[in-house]
């Protein structure tokens, strides 16, 4: 049962791209990324990570290594475990003819350790408590996976070239990555994490397929507590405890990801596409939709129908170009 739900929740994840990086770092230097909204997904390509963040012992991670670095979570990144001169990241990238950002912390050189840097929004609101939990980085060797590297040969590829549906393609390797990478850690024994013992409770699973099978029911937290067979406040406790949100949160963000892959799929008009998942108006559902996607349904399905949106990194360093070419 916890396994069939897992994997339920994890097909509702989405995942975004908002930058793709490709970083380079020789020995006694530390590349310092400053906290952010979005997740990064580090994946080495060659030489030794050692990925501190705060409160924690350095991380080694191989070629191979994928490394998915929470928000809001300081890191700093060397090709050894010594202490180096420090570079922020942001005040040593470049906007290559291509398109893609590249971090140099060489001067020019081939880095003694060589990663690809995906800043991405897995649009944590659809997660449904997978990724909500997470306050520390997760880190899976996946250099025997074939299609690991080869998904990020194919996103380097489609970024050099912005061909059309280059962004949703990207987006659907990427996930595919962070997937895989979520499958082998949810997998281990020694990670499991209390949302997974908790699901294991075949109690609480029954009211989460309810949900999922049927997101726009009448739900409610004491009708969830009697499909599950446990008292409201039991129920509405342990729900709580496992995903980080009240069940009724879970419901609208269920209903939200349901509105979301209808607006990407679909000419469905948006008013229709409201009632069908349970919204009595439409500007109660656009103004949720908002909240929780940071566009309104309209704006939302143009931006998916054009390839997303762009990419914040680029668009600073091509910013900062255009004013230090002004001032010359």
């Amino acid at each position: 049962m916890a396994e069939l739900i897992l994997d339920r929740l994890l097909m509702t994840l989405d995942v975004a791209v908002d930058a793709f990086a490709i970083c380079e770092v020789n020995r006694g230097l530390q590349l310092v990324a400053r906290p952010g909204d979005e997740i990064e997904v580090h994946y080495v390509l060659s030489g030794t990570m050692y990925l501190t963040v705060p409160g924690q012992s350095p991380i080694i991670c191989g070629p191979g290594s994928i490394v998915l670095v929470p928000p809001h979570t300081a890191q700093t990144i060397g090709a050894d475990e010594l202490p180096g001169r420090q570079l922020v990241a942001m005040e040593h990238c470049s906007l290559a003819p291509n398109g893609m950002v590249r971090f140099d912390g060489t001067g020019g050189d081939d880095g003694e350790l060589r990663f690809v840097c995906g800043l991405i929004t897995a649009n944590i609101s659809g997660s449904f408590g997978l990724l909500d939990t997470v306050r520390k980085p997760i880190v899976e060797n996946l250099g025997d996976l074939p299609i690991v590297q080869t998904s990020y040969e194919l996103m380097a590829a489609e970024l050099a070239r912005a061909d059309l549906g280059s962004r949703a393609l990207t987006g659907a390797l990427m996930k595919a990555c962070v997937l895989l990478l979520l499958r082998r850690h949810f997998g281990r024994s020694d990670h499991e994490t209390s949302l997974l013992s908790t699901l294991r409770d075949p109690r609480l699973g029954k009211a989460v397929t309810a949900v999922l099978d049927k997101p726009a029911s009448r739900h409610s937290v004491a009708a969830l507590a009697s499909i599950a067979g446990m008292s409201r406040s039991a129920f509405a406790r342990e729900f709580s405890q496992a995903f980080s949100m009240s069940p009724m949160e879970f419901v609208a963000k269920t209903r939200l990801h349901h509105a979301a892959e209808m607006l990407r799929s679909t000419n469905m008009p948006v008013k229709v596409i409201a009632a069908h998942i349970g919204f009595s108006s439409r500007s109660h559902f656009s103004r949720a939709f908002r909240d929780g996607y940071g566009a309104d349904p309209s704006s939302y399905r143009r931006e998916t129908a054009q390839g997303g949106r762009r990419d914040p990194v680029r668009r600073e360093v091509a910013a900062e170009r255009s004013a230090s070419s002004a001032q010359r």
